[in-house]
């Protein structure tokens, strides 16, 4: 899933346990691994590769990195963005955040896992591998899919919640 369906994601789920925000937190992260599960589309990413046996230490020297980090910068802003419009109110501002942060999180602890492959990150990465989807998406259908995902969970979460 792209960054802004799981800060969403994380936002409404944040929005249901206000008053709880280390139980946010949790669930926000484990939020990630459960919408990853469903086919989807990532966007390509030119410098920095998920892959087995990738080695991602000298991608400072790549400038394609920063097409990279402006892309996944965009990303998680519309989505920390969106969630902050669709659930917060003066009172759960921090939380909603936190919810939001939470939820992206296992996507950059990739990346610190490619640079630095040491535990707990070695666990974690091979659970996020276990528990993405396998089946990709074409980006059309792929995109829309999410987005309906997010405004489904946003919605139901906006009048049941």
């Amino acid at each position: 899933m792209i960054l802004s369906t799981h800060a969403v994601v994380g936002g409404a789920i944040a929005s249901l346990f206000p008053s709880h925000p280390v139980l946010v937190a949790v669930a926000a992260f484990a939020s990630h691994f459960a919408i990853d599960a469903i086919p989807h589309w990532d966007y390509p990413l030119r410098a920095i590769t998920f892959k087995p046996g990738a080695n991602n230490r000298r991608l400072l020297a790549d400038p394609r990195l920063f097409f990279d980090l402006a892309l996944i910068g965009f990303d998680a802003c519309a989505g920390l963005l969106i969630a902050i419009w669709l659930f917060v109110t003066p009172a759960t501002i921090g939380v909603i955040v936190l919810g939001a942060l939470a939820g992206m999180t296992p996507d950059p602890l990739q990346v610190v896992y490619k640079v630095l492959p040491k535990q707990p990150l070695t666990t974690l990465q091979r659970f996020h591998r276990w528990t993405h989807a396998k089946r990709r998406l074409s980006w059309p259908l792929g995109i829309s899919s999410q987005a309906l995902f997010a405004a489904s969970v946003s919605w139901i979460v906006l009048t049941v919640g």
